[in-house]
């Protein structure tokens, strides 16, 4: 039986660990899907997992915000947090929530049509399984 000490995670490294839809995921992949705060509490959460400067950098965590592995701060992270809020962009705030309303919109007009209408109607999905 093998202990992990710590490991540090690049940018080609596979998560391994989590939510299913994430697990099989590199962490470049994560950061491109902008799933910084999944990337952020696990460095903050767990205390046998590391990120490279370069990532640490990408994801905002300056050397005043790091700590040292292998320990999680809890504490750290919402100073963290605070940090970001005191310290964010209006305009791109503005452009987030833009866009954040539309894919609402798109998702309220398919919930029109029925949860089922994403996978096909429902006499598509009855001939389908009948073989039609």
């Amino acid at each position: 039986m093998s202990r992990v000490l710590k490991r540090v995670l690049t940018r080609k490294s596979i998560l391994g660990f989590g939510y299913a839809e994430y697990r099989d995921l590199s962490v470049q992949m994560l950061l491109d899907l902008n799933k910084h705060n999944l990337l952020i509490d696990v460095y903050y959460g767990l205390e046998k997992i590391d990120f490279i400067p370069d990532i640490l950098d990408e994801l905002g965590i300056t050397e005043e915000f790091r700590i040292i592995k292998p320990s999680k701060d809890r504490i750290m992270r919402g100073k963290f947090y605070t940090h970001l809020i005191n310290n964010r962009d209006e305009e791109k705030d503005f452009k987030i929530m833009a866009s954040n309303f539309w894919d609402n919109k798109k998702r309220s007009k398919n919930k029109e049509k029925g949860d089922s209408y994403k996978y096909g109607s429902k006499v598509y999905l009855m001939n389908k399984n009948h073989g039609k």
